[in-house]
């Protein structure tokens, strides 16, 4: 049995339903394109927005802690003992230590004792503490002993200090950076001296190790 032909058939006619639906389906990808576009702009607008947001609390939290930190130490900071930067405790090396010494004089244990309460003060249960230890670009005279060692021992002798006048030793670390970041350039005995510094610090860690922002 013959199929009879259908003569009014188009193939023409075929051939338009395809484009359409290929036109079709073009258009609706490029819409799909577009929202996600779009969606992923609106999702990097609020990231952005999130970071400023965070940054201005840190920056909100450093003002406040500076300034409980300013008060707490004021005695401290009148005396001339230590200054205030940046909100990082700021103590010339001839206040703590003798010329090429690590261990602290009487002297220099009664400044970390005078500030020990002032920290405990203003610091957050959650705040960690770094002591840094820095020194000039004078070498020592010593075949194996550098301003590494200098600058180390001086700074774990403060943590030793603080936790001895009551500060949690899980709450503090140290660390030495020998000449290798100076306030000033090592041109004269007054920057010199003026790098041989300890600096007492709130760092953006937590007490478990993970950053805090």
């Amino acid at each position: 049995m013959r199929l009879k032909r259908d003569d009014n058939s188009n193939p023409w006619m075929a051939y338009t339903d395809l484009g359409v639906a290929l036109v079709s389906l073009f258009i609706l990808a490029f819409v799909a394109m577009a929202t996600l576009k779009e969606q992923k702009a609106e999702d990097l607008t609020r990231t952005e927005e999130e970071v400023l947001s965070c940054q201005e609390e840190m920056r909100k939290i450093a003002a406040e802690r500076n300034a409980l930190l300013s008060k707490s130490l004021q005695t401290s900071i009148e005396a001339g003992l230590i200054a205030l930067e940046d909100g990082k405790i700021q103590i010339q090396a001839s206040f703590l230590f003798p010329i090429n010494g690590a261990d602290l004089t009487k002297e220099g244990e009664g400044v970390i004792r005078g500030i020990s309460k002032g920290l405990l003060e203003a610091l957050d249960s959650s705040d960690v503490i770094m002591v840094s230890g820095f020194t000039d670009d004078t070498p020592v005279k010593s075949k194996t002993y550098t301003n590494w060692n200098l600058s180390t021992e001086r700074a774990v002798n403060v943590v030793k200090t603080l936790i001895a006048q009551g500060f949690p030793p899980d709450r503090l670390f140290a660390a030495g950076f020998g000449e290798h970041m100076p306030k000033y350039p090592n041109d004269s005995e007054e920057h010199r001296r003026l790098n041989r510094r300890v600096e007492i610090g709130v760092t953006p860690l937590q007490k478990n190790g993970t950053r805090a922002y």
